[in-house]
């Protein structure tokens, strides 16, 4: 791995501290400017790549973050349970339910 990409812990741990922060989840266009200058954008993309190889965030198709895993959970739990979904994924989710 390039040592621009390498992230430790603390780096994880922070990212996802930050986006939790903010409601409704960012768009991944927008994590650049949330979580500079303490993580670069190389670091940023290898800690995206992580999380979601890792099943600890979903991105849907627009790039939106729809679903963050929340520490110290079982994994067999359901993904309602085991996360916190953006409030607007929950908002479409209702809407489209009742279609």
């Amino acid at each position: 791995m390039d040592a621009s990409n390498e992230f430790s812990d603390d780096d994880v741990e922070f990212f996802l501290t930050k986006i939790k922060e903010i409601k409704p989840f960012p768009k991944l266009r927008d994590l650049a400017k949330i979580l500079k200058p303490q993580l670069t954008l190389n670091k940023i993309n290898a800690i995206l790549k992580y999380l979601e190889r890792s099943n600890l965030i979903i991105v849907d198709l627009d790039g939106n973050i729809v679903w963050i895993k929340e520490n110290n959970m079982k994994d067999d739990l359901s993904l309602l349970d085991s996360g916190k979904f953006s409030d607007d994924f929950l908002k479409y989710l209702s809407n489209n339910k009742n279609k």
